[in-house]
């Protein structure tokens, strides 16, 4: 019996966490279980038992650490947070760092107000969406505001306002700002757009019917015409919303597809009946089975500030199951149910979203071949040695050689992997020399990329001929042939003089090869994706420009308020989090900070009350 073998028969038969490790320590995957030997003895049996797509992982296993928990539930919050400390590459990692805006319901507030949010709180408001297309997301909030007279005027304004704004003089307000509505009748309009948000619009227009046919009765006839032109256009709006379901409950129904390598998740999110729109997914297999990447992203997808929706339908019943549906119960504060519908709409919603999956991928597969084709092209026009899969570009950011910093931005394929982004902060050069920056940033990357042995295929620099010849003195120096080199620089017309302004014309692009550079005219589809890579090195130098410069005048700040050294500077910046919550904290929680005390305090304070703070930071 090898060693491994060995290992996996004493494995415990409790739950927990298994880490995979290859002959060097490093992970390759983190795993959870109820029982850790029967999972783990899952992967390794016979050849003819084994489920093929695993194959690639556990050739490279080599050891196996197991960490025991007390309950599955353990076992589930820990195997996520050793994800997310490690990164394991046959771990699943969702790229979505975009939080779709939902709709907000103040709840909390005696007069509640309806906002645009990105994140989910749990504050006692009731969230609507999440909404992937904002034309759809501004036409909700417009029916809204035409149906229903909720205000629209933020807290501060609320709150100090001494006579109702215009929207009180369209009926489009009730004016609760000035006392012209009390909290129990406005409240009842917030039950209206509450039902409407909830798809409950049948409800909904009975209970105005109602509500108006009481005024009919009592001889408001005004009252009664306002309600029934409210009634009309609610019926309006039904006509037009496509509903897909009979059931009302909001649902996200998750489409999964795979294909050779490859697969698609794509959910669509339904809600009160009506279909919000879908978010398409491609995630690399891992050589993982389907049951487990599903979980997987349901556990990313469904992360702290995302909306949980009542009820989840999946394709495939994960061994889990439960335990997810717990975790997002306690995440919502309300029941959460997964299921996989075997029948009926919930089924022929499924196969829809799998089929959205199939779409999605297919469509992306044939922008992927584009890009490719782009790729080669560009090898040809640019007389290059290879095809540039991988390209990493730079560029320099300054204000008059102050802070300076440099980026680098990976691309591979034609994608931006803002995994491999790096920033410099320039070290030796001062004063505004880009070219001497450039030799600085370009040296210290490619000195450790020749030790990694992970160097690029083209490395596109911003510039003219001077930074070209920087880069290549940097190549040479360091004896590196095999990657291409090019710069790319603005081209701009003659100015015009009745416009005042230089029209952009062509771009050049140098070659160290060839004394002329290639000129790429406006349309040209090399010169898109040059531009593309380029604009995001500057993007990112920009950026990171801004924190430097801002970190040095929050620090410039700090040091002019008398006893106030590195340490203190620190530990106020910890503790408060900005500049800004240091000048309106108190005394009182000033001395709270960590090395803070009652004498060092007021003379915080005091600082920020002369105004010299405050000049400083904003002048």
């Amino acid at each position: 019996m090898d060693p491994l073998s060995q290992k996996i028969s004493r494995l415990p038969t409790h739950p927990g966490v298994y880490l995979f490790k290859d002959r060097k320590g490093t992970l390759l995957y983190i795993g959870k279980a109820g029982n850790i030997k029967h999972r783990v003895s899952s992967y390794f049996r016979k050849p003819a038992d084994k489920d093929l797509k695993t194959s690639r992982m556990l050739e490279r296993v080599s050891d196996i650490d197991t960490i025991v928990t007390d309950t599955e539930k353990e076992a589930f919050i820990l195997e996520n947070n050793l994800i997310k400390t490690h990164h394991p590459r046959y771990n699943i990692k969702l790229r979505d760092d975009k939080n779709y805006p939902c709709l907000k319901l103040s709840m909390e507030e005696d007069f509640p107000t309806v906002t645009i949010v990105r994140r989910i709180k749990k504050d006692g408001s009731l969230y609507f969406g999440p909404y992937p297309s904002a034309t759809s997301l501004r036409e909700t909030l417009r029916w809204i505001r035409r149906l229903f007279p909720i205000r629209t005027c933020l807290d501060t304004k609320f709150s100090g306002r001494l006579r109702p704004c215009i929207n009180y003089e369209m009926d489009r307000c009730t004016g609760p700002c000035c006392g012209k509505i009390d909290r129990g009748q406005y409240q009842e309009v917030v039950r209206q757009v509450k039902m409407f948000l909830e798809g409950k619009n049948k409800d909904l227009v009975e209970s105005l019917k109602k509500k108006m046919q009481e005024e009919s009765e009592q001889l408001h006839f005004e009252k009664a015409a306002k309600i029934r032109d409210q009634i009309d256009y609610i019926e309006h709006v039904i006509e037009k919303q496509k509903i897909i379901s009979s059931d009302f409950v909001d649902q996200d129904v998750i489409g999964f597809h795979r294909q050779n390598d490859t697969l698609a998740i794509h959910p669509l999110f339904i809600r009160g009946g009506k279909l919000l729109g879908g978010k398409g997914f491609t995630i690399p297999s891992r050589g993982l089975p389907d049951e487990e990447i599903l979980s997987s992203f349901l556990h990313q997808y469904y992360r702290e500030g995302k909306f949980v929706p009542g009820q989840i339908l999946i394709p495939k019943t994960l061994p889990e199951q439960n335990l997810i549906e717990q975790w997002l119960t306690e995440r919502k504060g309300k029941k959460v149910r997964i299921s996989v519908p075997l029948k009926g709409d919930r089924k022929h919603l499924l196969k829809m979203a799998c089929e959205n999956a199939q779409q999605f991928l297919s469509k992306k597969d044939s922008l992927e071949k584009d890009e490719k084709k782009l790729l080669k092209l560009l090898k040809e026009r640019l007389r290059l040695k290879k095809v540039p899969w991988r390209i990493e570009a730079f560029d320099i950011s300054n204000l008059q050689g102050g802070n300076a910093v440099g980026s680098m931005v990976f691309f591979e394929n034609g994608k931006p992997d803002k995994e491999r982004y790096l920033h410099f902060k320039i070290k030796t050069i001062e004063g505004a020399d880009d070219t001497g920056m450039m030799y600085e940033v370009l040296l210290r990357h490619y000195q450790k990329a020749v030790e990694k042995n992970d160097l690029p295929d083209l490395v596109l620099l911003d510039g003219g001929r001077g930074q070209l010849n920087v880069g290549l003195e940097v190549l040479k120096e360091l004896k590196i042939e095999e990657v291409d080199l090019i710069s790319l620089a603005k081209e701009r017309g003659v100015e015009n003089s009745r416009l005042s302004r230089i029209r952009k014309t062509e771009e050049k692009v140098f070659h160290p090869q060839y004394r002329e550079p290639f000129i790429l005219g406006r349309h040209s589809p090399i010169l898109h994706l040059l531009d593309r890579i380029r604009d995001e090195a500057h993007r990112f130098a920009i950026t990171y420009h801004k924190k430097v410069r801002t970190r040095q005048t929050i620090k410039s700040v700090l040091r002019e308020i008398p006893g106030i050294g590195k340490a203190r500077q620190k530990e106020l910046l910890k503790f408060f989090g900005s500049i800004e919550k240091i000048k309106e904290a108190t005394e009182e929680e000033l001395a709270k900070a960590p090395k803070m005390n009652r004498t060092i305090a007021p003379i915080v304070h005091q600082f920020f009350r002369k105004g010299e703070g405050a000049a400083f930071f904003h002048g």
